[in-house]
């Protein structure tokens, strides 16, 4: 049987390998690896599938937000447009943390946003978690939406300062 297949996406090249390295360690994933949002597409146009239950092969994606020429919430929203219908898995693995961008990432469902440096146990437990049954991203998906709503009404009952 076929590994589910991960694709890794940071400019950073150092990092990305760091966190190609960490999932590989469990041998229950292979790994590919986009340095830009153009070779990430790329990569998932190579590895769609004509048939089965889902149509790429590319099962999950660990995306960084910083990158140049496109960002990854602007990647993340090409990607929803053009692989629309696909269950593909999105972790937002972003050193940025604030409102506007985890308003933007959980906006367009995504299955977890983990900050960097990144905890290698809680990486791995959200990958098993994704892959544990076929629902998992479904749930996750809502799980973080749930959050990203939380937050949204939070922020009304602040006061302004």
């Amino acid at each position: 049987m076929t590994k589910p297949l991960i694709m890794v996406v940071d400019d950073e090249r150092e990092y990305t390998e760091k966190i190609a390295n960490v999932i590989k360690s469990v041998n229950k994933y292979e790994v590919i690896t986009a340095y830009s949002a153009k070779s990430a597409f790329i990569q998932l146009k190579k590895h769609r599938q004509l048939f089965g239950i889902f149509n790429n092969r590319v099962r999950l994606i660990l995306l960084d937000i910083n990158m140049p020429d496109m960002d990854g919430l602007t990647f993340l929203e090409e990607m929803r447009r053009k692989y629309c219908g696909e269950k593909i898995g999105v972790i937002m693995v972003t050193a940025y943390e604030d409102e506007d961008k985890w308003d933007k990432a959980t906006s367009n469902f995504v299955v977890g946003y983990i900050t960097k440096p990144f905890d290698p146990e809680l990486l791995l437990s959200m990958i098993d978690r994704f892959f544990s049954h076929e629902e998992a991203y479904v749930d996750m998906t809502i799980e973080v939406f749930d959050k990203h709503l939380e937050k949204m009404e939070e922020s009304k009952t602040q006061p302004k300062t």
